[in-house]
């Protein structure tokens, strides 16, 4: 392929990508084709970044929006910044800048007593992150290029601890972070020098895979990238070093089979591959049966999962941002005599679901018999939340988490499949255990997507469509506590020919 160049700009997107990880710069530019799809989650976290730079704006008096055309904005957003100084205007939201071929947007530009600039970038996280400082460093590189004395720049992150989102000033907490990007600027030209170069090269650079492709979110590359690691691989050996997983990396050894028998491994890193490699199941019946012996027979099984929503910008009053706010549950209830019945609860109308749900939940869980869930924090968690909202129902909520049962502990501890591709989770287990039922066959494959579905659900106005999502919901929802109950109905087969 002809060599890239930098004949147009690099956006703080592409910067920001090259920081992260080189190839990720070039691939994006030159081998854009080589991404996946944009996940649902991917969409919604954009989708949410530009309601919380909406959402700061009301923090600012006389402040503009520079909107039009990205062309527009180039051409006139520095005469905009010229003239906007003297009309008491006190801060353009969005403006375009280009120098040295780098384009950059400021979420904020603040004109300051003194005549000078403050950027002030606004982000949906609720802490200051390295690559917060990074973009505003870029920021301030091209302001300054363009002749603005920039002499503050400034960060607006969520308030999580924001109890009613009417309330502008609760809404975000400012942070002057001003020293630490004076300190990045002297690493810029340096980075820029090294991005230039490399997409100038005609091929990507080698970059180790690694932790970094999930980290803070799934690389839209990762699938071009690891097209050649097996399913279970190198990097699901438990508590494996740094150095000891690049030795592997660097002899292009992927498999477990094919790591030499004398490469120092600690003894449940060893056990790890035997067990992954033996493929078979390994089973401690012994301490299945005591696991299993915790749940009274003589009383109904209750086996329950719930499905929460989290913003930034809370959907209802009283939730304060990112906090988990349970719209779904499903519950299979195991009866002594072998009867299985299912109740359940979506809430579809665009208000707090947490009380009428609540209701049903405690209508429909008896006073007696466990309740199995899959990841007992979670659930437990959630009903706290629940119980701190809604007092008087506390001791009602309260009975329910003592008589919580983790599904999960017996896969952690006495059930070792290596179907299970080294996790733990109910959409690895569930498949081996019961093959008959199976995620993949549901429109909603994960509980990321759950509340993405909802949430179209509710500002969805089509009878038709909305219908077509609760339904995939339910689904959803009810195969999780199914599969519980034959996966707890596999284990007593277990028990009984064992």
């Amino acid at each position: 392929m002809e060599s890239a160049t930098m004949s147009f700009p690099i956006s703080k997107t592409y910067f920001l990508a090259g920081l992260h990880c080189p190839k990720r710069l070039w691939l994006s530019i030159c081998r854009p084709e080589d991404a996946s799809p944009m996940s649902l989650a991917a969409e919604q976290r954009i989708k949410q970044g530009k309601a919380i730079g909406v959402a700061a704006r009301e923090s600012f008096k006389n402040g503009i929006l520079v909107d039009g055309s990205l062309k527009y904005c180039l051409e006139k957003s520095w005469e905009l910044t010229v003239v906007v100084a003297g009309q008491g205007v006190e801060c353009l939201f969005e403006p375009a800048f280009l120098y040295d071929d780098i384009l950059v947007r400021c979420d904020v530009l603040r004109r300051l007593p003194s005549g000078n600039w403050e950027i002030i970038e606004v982000k949906s996280a609720t802490k200051l992150k390295d690559e917060h400082i990074a973009d505003l460093t870029l920021q301030h590189y091209v302001l300054e290029g363009l002749g603005l004395t920039v002499e503050k720049t400034s960060l607006m992150v969520v308030n999580p601890m924001a109890r009613n989102w009417s309330v502008v000033q609760e809404r975000f907490c400012y942070q002057d972070v001003t020293a630490a990007v004076v300190r990045w600027r002297q690493q810029l030209p340096q980075k820029l020098a090294e991005f230039r170069k490399l997409l100038t090269e005609p091929t990507a650079p080698q970059v180790p895979i690694g932790s970094h492709c999930d980290r803070p979110y799934r690389c839209p590359f990762k699938d071009h990238c690891w097209q050649n690691v097996p399913p279970i691989s190198i990097f699901d050996i438990p508590l494996l070093k740094q150095d000891k997983l690049q030795r592997l990396m660097a002899s292009n050894i992927w498999d477990l089979e094919d790591i030499p028998a004398d490469f120092p491994l600690t003894q449940r890193q060893r056990a790890f591959i035997d067990r992954m490699t033996e493929a078979k199941p390994q089973i401690d019946h012994d301490l299945l049966r005591r696991l299993l012996g915790q749940i009274p027979l003589d009383q109904p099984l209750y086996f329950f999962d719930v499905e929460t929503h989290s913003s930034a910008i809370p959907r209802f009053a009283g939730l304060h941002p990112y906090e988990r706010c349970i719209f779904q549950y499903s519950c299979h209830r195991l009866n002594v005599d072998g009867s299985l019945e299912h109740f359940e609860y979506l809430h579809t109308e665009n208000s707090d679901p947490r009380l009428p749900l609540l209701i049903s939940l405690i209508h429909h869980i008896g006073d007696r018999g466990s309740v199995v869930v899959y990841n007992q924090s979670f659930e437990k968690g959630v009903l706290q939340q629940l119980a701190a909202a809604y007092p008087n129902y506390g001791s009602k909520i309260n009975q329910i988490i003592d008589r919580l049962w983790d599904l999960q502990v017996v896969f952690k501890k006495a059930y070792f499949h290596p179907g299970f591709q080294g996790s733990y989770s109910l959409k690895k287990v569930l498949p081996v255990m019961v093959p008959q039922l199976c995620h993949d066959d549901l429109a909603i494959k994960s509980g990321n997507e759950a509340p993405l579905v909802w949430e179209a659900l509710l500002e969805c106005s089509l009878p038709d469509r909305r219908a077509e999502m609760a339904q995939q919901l339910r689904d959803y929802c009810g195969l999780d506590t199914l599969g519980m109950v034959r996966i707890y109905q596999v284990l007593q087969q277990e028990l009984r020919v064992n």
